[in-house]
């Protein structure tokens, strides 16, 4: 942009320059939609057979409209509405009879009775200590179950002792314990 001054015509006076117009956009002149020239009384028994769900307010606005050219895609549309009326006008001409309901009376206040499921017991996690040499029997044992196609955890070893020594009666449980050497309980000194 440049700063120089134009010089004003002659007789014309120099004070302050008018500001610019306001652009203002141009509209283009309304054109009247044309009608066709047939007469309602045609079109609206039409447009009633070809849509019988359009209201009157529709119809009477139908015949208003010029008629435009269905595009490709209202063609498939109207192709496909078409297959689906015919499937449904078949489906509903299939006669069968109607499945029984049988209503089971459920007790006062109660649901209809649920197989009862067993509850899952509760597990508790804990932390022991033992020798070094029964810790080391506790992999044997394991390497031993794999022998024999049987896999173990330590838990279930653990668990497994427990019901045997559940299973035993006072006298054999008291000389299994006795053989089993008292440690000091606790968490070892770092």
């Amino acid at each position: 942009m440049s700063t120089t001054k134009k010089s004003a015509p002659a007789g014309k006076s120099t004070g302050a320059a008018k500001p610019p117009k306001k652009l203002v956009p141009r509209v283009a002149a309304k054109v009247a939609p044309q009608v066709d020239e047939q007469p309602a009384a045609i079109v609206a028994p039409v447009v009633a057979e070809a849509l019988p769900a359009v209201s009157a307010t529709a119809a009477a606005t139908a015949t208003a409209r010029p008629p435009r050219k269905p595009s490709r895609v209202d063609e498939t549309v109207a192709r496909h509405q078409k297959v689906l009326a015919d499937a449904l006008v078949k489906a509903q001409a299939i006669k069968y009879d109607q499945p029984k309901v049988i209503k089971v009376e459920a007790s006062q206040g109660k649901k209809a009775d649920k197989p009862v499921r067993p509850k899952k017991p509760k597990l508790v996690r804990d932390s022991y200590a033992m020798p070094e040499t029964e810790y080391a029997q506790i992999a044997e044992l394991k390497k031993r179950l794999v022998g024999i196609g049987r896999e173990a955890k330590k838990s279930e070893l653990l668990r497994a002792g427990i019901m045997l020594l559940a299973a035993l009666n006072e006298a054999e449980l008291a000389a299994v314990m006795g053989r089993v050497e008292r440690i000091k309980t606790g968490r070892p000194a770092k």
